[in-house]
């Protein structure tokens, strides 16, 4: 398998890029693609409290790029219908953490998913160039507002430089206060528009509950727009290829017996 990796990503903090990534590997997982996120906010970790999964005392994507564990011991089923490789939470983890053996690490998911996703952090450093650059292609996340969209930019140049381009934006929190309509502010951006996602209860009445908005809340505004979001990505080869693999093709699901026939991970 040679999947296609995303890179979610957005310099400014706040701006839903761990909701989106979540949501739309649950949407993409929908027709039977194999997909992972990879949780690369090394310092900041929070997919763990938006998804009802217990690490416990299980590695993290830290104990993976301290080369302590190998990366199929980090892979946790998700709800929802996709699998994820959680960053850890202590301070001791990211100091140890290594985060130049991040793209070997996501090479090594390329091989047994249809389609991997990073959700990046905020900011620009070297926990988040290097992430986006192990990325085939960039999904901007921003709001509509002022200095969301600056950053949005920024990003853009941060992504391209990494060798990563901008396939488009998703806007969230969309139709609140007096922002310009979502058309015009992917136009600024220079870029498609994927979609924009409303601000809606149902996001995080989801998230307290554990489960992506598009599984707990499937009628929801939000869950609607991220599903249209989605199926714009299945129209982009250049994004996810050309179509899912079915049932029987790719590493689903936290299977872990399947990784460890691939050798070590470390």
């Amino acid at each position: 398998m040679n999947g296609r990796v995303l890179a979610v990503a957005g310099a400014k903090g706040g701006v839903g890029k761990t909701t989106t990534s979540l949501n739309l590997a649950a949407a993409l997982g929908a027709d039977g693609r194999a997909v992972v996120v990879v949780e690369a906010d090394l310092a900041m970790a929070n997919a763990v409290d938006f998804l009802d999964v217990e690490v416990g005392e299980r590695p993290s994507l830290h104990e993976v790029l301290a080369g302590q564990a190998g990366v199929e011991t980090a892979i946790y089923p998700a709800p929802g219908g996709f699998d994820l490789v959680p960053s850890g939470t202590s301070l001791e983890g990211f100091m140890d953490a290594d985060v130049q053996r991040f793209p070997r690490v996501i090479e090594q998911l390329r091989g047994r998913y249809d389609a991997v996703v990073i959700d990046t952090g905020a900011g620009v450093s070297q926990e988040t160039v290097v992430p986006t650059g192990a990325a085939d292609a960039t999904i901007l996340v921003s709001t509509p507002r002022v200095a969301s969209v600056r950053d949005a930019d920024k990003t853009m140049s941060v992504a391209q430089r990494a060798g990563a381009p901008v396939g488009g934006v998703v806007l969230t929190k969309s139709g609140t206060g007096r922002s310009p309509p979502a058309e015009r502010i992917a136009q600024f951006l220079d870029t498609d528009l994927l979609g924009h996602v409303p601000q809606d209860p149902a996001v995080p009445k989801s998230q307290d509950a554990g489960i992506p908005v598009v599984a707990n809340a499937p009628d929801s505004d939000a869950a609607v727009a991220y599903r249209e979001i989605a199926a714009e990505l299945r129209k982009r080869p250049d994004l996810v290829g050309m179509s899912a693999r079915g049932e029987t093709g790719g590493f689903q699901f936290g299977n872990v017996d399947a990784a460890a026939d691939g050798g070590d991970d470390r």
